[in-house]
């Protein structure tokens, strides 16, 4: 009887925090790891020496069903029993769901801590069942309830905009995000900003700033492995400069992929700067300093050395573009030992390889120029007959900056392929 009492306070104070309308109140009553949560079944245990209260007991009114539910799969968890732990986490999130459809917006936070919970507890069912020799598949279940809880804030039509659940859009749909992105559904996260972009939403900058960063974030994720990489460097320069100061594990997060990107323009990190994270280091210090000196031999040795690394998050093809930039630095640092000339033999820059590690036929240096010259990165033309390149008397080996200005002005800015700003020659 104790325990009844224990779990019908439980009840109340949902219901009351639902009914004053406070959202961090009932965030916290409902989320699984919140200490009211845990202090609430800490009292029944204390009252019975085990959960049967909670099985026992009849919901009275629709938000009984949640909370009770809720209690039940944290009771669950505690008894390490993940199985029967997502099971009435699920129940509890079909009831918030249903409710939903007629409530307001302030209930958006209470949503995503359900959410948040009940992919948790769905990636700890599928562990316990991939033990158990089964089929893992609560996860995609999982997400298919919370892609229904982003629908019911997309497709909100509250006439009121301040009182929409729209303004919850944002945090569920980054949610969506990095369920798709671990399973590999890039369609779904394609569909998803479809979807974003034709909704009559309010502006991006307008919702909270928390919001904005991780959804540029992991839009720029998406478009990264769509190689739109312009895309992708603007979202996560966006995301780092919003990025709180002391989030450093989020920062190394954006930094994995924006450093590659920047290499590719031309605009080398700072050594001391990228020393402060040490994992973006560690992948890419070398590869910085071996652009910077035109180092391709170093380049290419790292490249073989640290390709399961850079395949592990993804990298691999943004590095490769970096090659580019240290062979432009290669090539430079011939023309200024030869006295910056205004014709220099491929023989010359055959000499200038072979020092750097890379012993090719004239063919094939040739081949490289001529790349060198179609992206930009030499201004001037091959003289194939007399073996010779021929540069621009103006700005034959144009600055990073030069051609990033080239190609904002191109109708392809979109695509990136050739570098862009940089202050380093």
């Amino acid at each position: 009887m104790a325990a009844a009492q224990k779990v019908e306070n439980g009840l109340n104070r949902t219901r009351a925090s639902v009914g004053q309308g406070s959202n961090p109140v009932l965030a916290n009553s409902l989320a699984l790891s919140s200490p009211s949560t845990q202090y609430m079944l800490d009292e029944i245990l204390a009252a019975d020496g085990n959960f049967g209260a909670l099985t026992t007991f009849r919901p009275r009114v629709p938000w009984d069903h949640v909370t009770l539910n809720h209690f039940r799969a944290a009771a669950s968890q505690r008894l390490n029993d993940p199985l029967s732990a997502y099971t009435h986490q699920r129940t509890a999130y079909d009831a918030f769901l249903r409710m939903l459809i007629d409530l307001p917006r302030w209930l958006t936070g209470t949503l995503y801590v359900l959410s948040k919970d009940l992919i948790l507890i769905s990636r700890q069912a599928d562990e316990r069942l991939v033990s158990e020799g089964r089929r893992p598949t609560l996860v995609e279940e999982a997400t298919r309830s919370v892609n229904q809880g982003f629908s019911l804030c997309l497709t909100d039509r509250e006439p009121q905009l301040a009182e929409s659940r729209k303004w919850g859009t944002y945090r569920m749909a980054n949610l969506l995000f990095a369920l798709y992105l671990r399973q590999h559904a890039y369609k779904l996260c394609t569909s998803m900003i479809r979807a974003i972009r034709t909704a009559e939403l309010p502006p991006l900058e307008h919702f909270a700033i928390a919001d904005h960063l991780t959804f540029r974030y992991y839009r720029g994720m998406l478009a990264f492995r769509a190689e739109n990489y312009a895309a992708a460097r603007d979202d996560f320069a966006f995301a780092l400069r919003h990025c709180h100061r002391d989030a450093r594990r989020n920062k190394t997060l954006i930094l994995m992929y924006l450093v590659p990107l920047m290499m590719a323009e031309g605009r080398m990190p700072d050594e001391r700067a990228l020393r402060a994270y040490p994992r973006v280091w560690a992948l890419y210090g070398d590869f910085v300093r071996a652009a910077v000196a035109g180092n391709v031999g170093l380049f290419d040795r790292l490249m073989q050395e640290r390709e399961h690394d850079l395949a592990a998050v993804g990298t691999v093809l943004a590095v490769e573009h970096v090659r580019k930039v240290a062979m432009r630095q290669l090539f430079y640092k011939v023309y200024l030992i030869d006295g910056r000339p205004s014709r220099i033999a491929f023989e010359r820059f055959r000499t200038g390889l072979a020092v750097a590690g890379l012993s090719l036929e004239t063919i094939h240096v040739e081949a490289l120029l001529a790349d060198m010259v179609h992206a930009g990165y030499i201004k001037g033309y091959l003289a194939h007959d007399h073996g010779l390149v021929v540069l621009s008397k103006q700005d034959p080996f144009p600055s990073f900056a030069t051609l990033a200005a080239a190609a904002a002005a191109s109708p392809n800015a979109g695509a990136v392929t050739t570098p862009a700003p940089s202050s380093r020659n």
